[in-house]
């Protein structure tokens, strides 16, 4: 795995050039000196994790903060506030806007740097949580589904049933694995052809994904990417 991506978005030159040092040892460092720019490198550079000043020309970083959270190509991409500002409604007004963490300054750098690679860890696990197969996404952390980029509502069951069929996409699944997997303890109390109800109620719910969902008679399901 390469070097994690750090976009610092920061007014002050002494500053932006003392982190730029300092995190360019263990980090590919990004940096924009007003929000503006900050928004653009993060929608197109695809920073693994945002370091983001307060008292910004042009936007403020709340705004910044609060623009990036609102964006789905930068929603997820975690935003720790580095501010010399810290007083408590200051701080509660950046986890207000979205924000991961908070940072006031002065700090001391390797505690810095400690927060730093923790929500990187966290974010990391975050995304390996999350199940993608074209337009379809299955975030495993709150059970989520979108398909086409809109929210998809499943019973606990279909959402565990296609889960599994997108894991193993282009295998074939028997009636009996799914049962084990999904029904678990109480899979030899339930009938195969349940599965078939379940099946038919996910192509409904997303017509435009019946076609990845095949049947393999005698047998049980395949999904095709």
């Amino acid at each position: 795995m390469g070097k994690s991506k750090i976009l610092i978005i920061e007014d002050n030159a002494d500053t932006r050039k003392f982190l730029e040092a300092k995190l360019g040892k263990d980090f590919v460092v990004l940096t924009a000196d007003n929000g503006v720019i900050g928004i653009e490198y993060a929608r197109n550079r695809s920073p693994d994790l945002i370091l983001l000043d307060i008292l910004l020309p042009v936007l403020s970083g709340y705004d910044v903060c609060n623009l990036l959270k609102k964006d789905e190509k930068t929603n997820r991409i975690p935003i720790i506030i580095l501010s010399t500002k810290t007083s408590i409604q200051d701080i509660t007004q950046g986890f207000a806007q979205g924000a991961d963490d908070y940072i006031s300054q002065p700090f001391n750098y390797k505690e810095f740097l400690a927060r730093i690679q923790t929500r990187l860890r966290k974010t990391q696990d975050e995304i390996t949580s999350i199940i993608v197969s074209g337009e379809l996404k299955i975030d495993q952390s709150n059970r989520e589904i979108t398909f086409e980029g809109k929210k998809i509502e499943l019973t606990l069951t279909e959402h565990d049933i296609l889960r599994l069929l997108v894991l193993k996409s282009g295998s074939v699944v028997s009636r009996e694995a799914i049962l084990k997997e999904v029904w678990r303890d109480h899979s030899t109390q339930t009938q195969d052809r349940t599965i078939d109800v379940h099946i038919r109620a996910i192509r409904k719910k997303i017509p435009s994904l019946s076609k990845h969902i095949l049947s393999v008679y005698g047998i049980g399901y395949q999904y095709e990417p």
